[in-house]
């Protein structure tokens, strides 16, 4: 019924337990991986080298990011933020606190439509929406520089 003594009490197979042990130049290898992915987590950039661009197509980003890169529409509308935001932002009639202010603004807007994913609407609709809506506020922050006279 029971196994033979010589088998039931002999030891593992060596092979078991070489490969249940890592062996040393794997586990850098591990390490690198695992801190690697860390840095890839969603973070925003820091105040000082946000330059108030929308998107970058260029690098991973959030939902909302790829999405714009990959329709045609967004991205058109993304292009016109961009120039808004440019134009604003460059105007010389700005002052350096509000140029500040703008430059947060923008930041808050761009983490805030980030965040679109999350929302209720497709993700689509909700970030064409806070598109629409930032261009509009561009446009009317830029309107009273528009009006007011040049210093020359």
């Amino acid at each position: 019924m029971f196994p033979p003594r010589s088998l039931a009490m002999s030891p593992p197979h060596e092979s078991f337990w070489t490969m249940s042990r890592w062996p040393l130049p794997v586990l850098p290898l591990f390490l690198a991986g695992v801190l690697s992915t860390l840095g890839a987590q969603a973070i925003p950039p820091p105040p000082e080298s946000f330059d108030g661009e929308t998107i970058r197509c260029q690098r991973a980003g959030s939902a909302a990011t790829v999405l714009i890169c990959r329709d045609a529409e967004l991205t058109a509308i993304d292009v016109q933020l961009r120039q808004a935001f440019r134009r604003l932002r460059d105007d010389a009639s700005l002052k350096q606190p509000e140029r500040v202010a703008l430059m947060e603004d923008q930041r808050r807007w761009v983490e805030t439509m980030d965040e679109c994913w999350r929302a209720q609407e497709s993700l689509r609709t909700c970030v064409k929406s806070s598109q629409q809506q930032r261009l509009r506020q561009l446009d009317s922050l830029a309107m009273p520089l528009r009006l007011m006279p040049r210093k020359q």
